[in-house]
């Protein structure tokens, strides 16, 4: 039975400023309690551990032989709570320990390259950026949010209805190639593809293909279109680098390509403007559950991204430091 007893701080507390007044009344009037209630805690206390911890004299309670033992065990328990709440407190509000950063490829080298060194007065946190690849369920079934996470930011909602999924902004992912692959290898539209070396992703491969997805040109339709090739890359960046080379046809956003489209090292497949629009969506807990150390990086992160975003849709330069 005793195995099974439930001690709560309230009680410890008022027995323990009962103990130090003498007083149930005086004990009421420093916990700011009526005095009905100290009593009646004191008393399913005692019911509950079979002792008795006061006695009851006319003029005041004395500490029983059993609550004189207790005593110190209570003083104990509650400073050891106190130092827990206050390690909470701290944890939940110093600016200090790591935040964890998942986003794909291309994503990590545009917060490196962008964003970071904009969040100023970073202290004692620590950040680590890693890498997560979207695999092919993911799109349709939702991501998984990796234990170590804290921020995650991806091209699809979590699977966690818990989470807050919060969308930036939306990508237009088209195909692209290099001029001399596309003078070699004519190509007027998805349907085509089927004709082409197309630079795989590993996590996409569904028997040795990749399904690509378009919106049909000046339709609301899209199509998904099975793409083979000679070359499977596990992310991106690795993906570009051989489509750089004339080694195929590149499924990837614009954003990612600004430089490429801008020197014309990589060029659209195609005529018409076939595209998919996928959503670049930021995830992460709760506020109310989360450190500020995470807070304080992921306003930064968030607020710097949507900057970027502004400047890009009003066609304004990047301003680089």
């Amino acid at each position: 039975m005793m195995a099974n007893l439930q001690l709560k701080p309230r009680e410890l507390k008022i027995i323990s400023v009962i103990a130090a007044t003498h007083s149930i009344g005086d004990a009421a009037a420093l916990l700011g309690m009526a005095q009905a209630n100290v009593s009646k805690y004191l008393s399913d206390f005692e019911t509950r551990v079979g002792l008795k911890v006061f006695e009851r004299t006319t003029r005041q309670l004395a500490l029983t032989q059993f609550g004189e033992a207790l005593l110190p065990f209570i003083d104990a328990t509650l400073d050891k709570n106190t130092q827990l709440i206050n390690f909470i407190a701290d944890y939940k509000h110093e600016k200090r320990g790591k935040v964890t950063i998942y986003a794909p490829t291309g994503i990590v080298t545009y917060l490196a390259r962008h964003v970071i060194h904009k969040i100023k007065e970073i202290g004692d946190i620590r950040l680590s950026l890693k890498t997560y690849n979207l695999d092919r369920n993911e799109f349709s079934e939702g991501v998984s949010f990796p234990e170590d996470c804290d921020i995650l930011i991806t091209y699809a909602q979590p699977k966690d209805e818990n989470l807050v999924a919060s969308v930036l902004t939306q990508y237009s992912v088209t195909a692209f190639a290099t001029k001399d692959y596309l003078n070699l290898h004519p190509i007027s539209g998805p349907d085509d593809l089927i004709n082409h070396s197309c630079i795989l992703i590993d996590s996409m491969l569904v028997d040795d293909a990749n399904i690509w997805r378009f919106r049909a040109h000046g339709s609301e339709d899209i199509c998904d279109y099975k793409v083979t090739g000679n070359y499977i890359c596990d992310n991106t960046q690795t993906a570009l680098e051989l489509a750089r080379n004339n080694l195929g046809i590149v499924f990837a956003p614009k954003e990612s390509l600004k430089k490429e489209l801008t020197h014309g090292a990589l060029v659209p497949c195609f005529p018409h403007q076939e595209e998919w629009w996928i959503d670049l969506t930021a995830i992460f807990r709760k506020r109310e559950y989360q450190p500020w150390r995470v807070q304080y990086v992921l306003d930064g992160i968030l607020n710097h991204l949507r900057h970027k975003i502004a400047q890009a849709v009003h066609g304004r330069p990047e301003q680089d430091d």
